[in-house]
């Protein structure tokens, strides 16, 4: 008997497909890939592979995984939605931004992964990789991913806008902020206190120039809510 494995099955064609096909591609690891527009036929793709993951937007992975999960076979289903908790696949959520640009083995490979305290481990479902992982509570798993959304495209959505703004509205090389940002990551990185700032120093004379300044932007019910939102939390540290 042949104790060659089963190639893996990846779902979908966005970022996270196409990085997790890289992944796989820069390890060799055995893996078939499908799409809607592709040319392969997926039910026969289905029936060669034992672990089929699903990486597709979250709100279609239930369905599709109903659609196509085979009551007779015996393959594990595994989708990637940080948020998304059900009975009909395994949740495996990689703790990583993909942009267009696919990444390199090190910084694949240091990516943490994610799965429900109680279900299948990181190590069953993926065997061949060497990545950091923990377990979180299924009843945690949308609080979870909602502040990694946070933390991650909020910030992202801002220091966008802000390097536009640099060049656009004051005819700056958007290029001058890049040690700002560096040094930020590194205070976060290296400080439990890493606000600067009006903010940090209670200056509301400065805060309230800051929102009279932005009357017309669409940004600012964002400083708006970001203040009251440190604020409040400072309250609550005070009384703890």
């Amino acid at each position: 008997m042949s104790n060659k494995k089963s190639p893996y099955l990846l779902i979908g064609n966005g970022r996270l497909a196409k990085h997790f096909n890289h992944y796989l591609n820069l390890l060799s690891i055995p893996h078939l890939h499908w799409w809607r527009s592709a040319s392969s036929d997926l039910q026969s793709l289905i029936r060669q592979s034992d672990k089929i993951l699903v990486l597709i937007n979250d709100d279609a992975i239930e369905s599709f995984v109903e659609q196509h999960k085979s009551r007779t076979e015996n393959q594990l289903w595994i989708h990637c939605s940080g948020s998304l908790e059900t009975t009909l696949a395994e949740g495996v959520h990689p703790l990583m931004t993909f942009g267009d640009t696919l990444y390199d083995l090190t910084t694949y490979q240091s990516m943490p992964f994610m799965t429900t305290r109680g279900r299948r481990s990181f190590h069953e479902l993926f065997p061949e990789l060497i990545n950091p992982y923990s377990t979180i509570s299924s009843k945690k798993r949308a609080l979870y991913h909602a502040w990694a959304s946070m933390a991650g495209n909020f910030s992202s959505m801002i220091w966008s806008e802000y390097f536009q703004r640099l060049e656009k509205d004051f005819g700056l090389n958007s290029q001058l902020a890049i040690p700002y940002l560096n040094q930020i990551f590194k205070n976060i990185k290296n400080s439990q206190t890493p606000l600067t700032g009006p903010l940090l120093r209670g200056d509301d004379h400065t805060i309230n120039a800051h929102l009279d300044s932005l009357h017309n932007d669409a940004f600012k019910g964002i400083y708006s809510a970001f203040t009251e939102a440190y604020r409040r939390t400072a309250s609550l540290k005070e009384l703890t």
